[in-house]
């Protein structure tokens, strides 16, 4: 799996690997699945319904051409389909006990990994709209930091966004007490 190849320190554990929500990926794929059988209902439509098509258009004289069109589309329907499912695949949430590390994949060949450490996090924000990522439990995740740049760590379509959010403001309290101790221990 893909986070097994992140390098984690000697005693770091992982709390909890997040994907988005089967439901943003299957909307997506339904998407693709009506562009897949477009052509093929203009097909049906057109062999039962001459009289909608075109006077210059005759599908037995022009097959080569419609094959060759019909082919390209699927083509490309089945390729942004396998991009829609490579995105959910490799968009990660990592946490862990004393990090959170963000895997965007951004197209094939690009992937943005963005991590901070817990001691730096200052706001943890979950967003829930609609009716549906209600019922199904899935929303936003924005973990700010004290940098400028805060849109690093914005996620929407995490599941249970808000047991998310409790497992992370738990793993910042634990690892600021730690600190806080060893630190408290070096002064005495």
């Amino acid at each position: 799996m893909l986070f097994e190849k992140i390098e984690l320190e000697s005693d770091e554990r992982v709390l909890r690997v997040a994907r988005k929500h089967w439901f943003v990926i299957m909307t997506e794929l339904f998407g693709v699945l009506i562009m897949l059988l477009f052509p093929f209902f203009a097909i049906i439509i057109l062999t039962f319904m001459p009289s909608l098509a075109p006077e210059s258009i005759h599908l037995e004289t022009h097959l080569p051409s419609i094959s060759y069109g019909i082919s390209l589309w699927l083509l490309m329907s089945l390729m942004s389909g396998f991009m829609i499912w490579t995105h959910y695949y490799l968009d990660l949430w990592i946490i862990t006990d004393r990090r959170i590390i963000v895997i965007d994949q951004i197209r094939f060949f690009n992937r943005k990994v963005s991590s901070f450490r817990l001691e730096r996090l200052q706001d943890v924000k979950v967003q829930i709209n609609g009716i549906i990522p209600t019922f199904l439990n899935f929303g936003t995740l924005h973990a700010h930091t004290a940098s400028n740049n805060e849109e690093n760590f914005t996620t929407t379509g995490l599941p249970d966004p808000r047991n998310l959010q409790a497992i992370i403001q738990k793993a910042t309290d634990e690892r600021l007490l730690s600190i806080g101790g060893q630190t408290s221990h070096l002064i005495s």
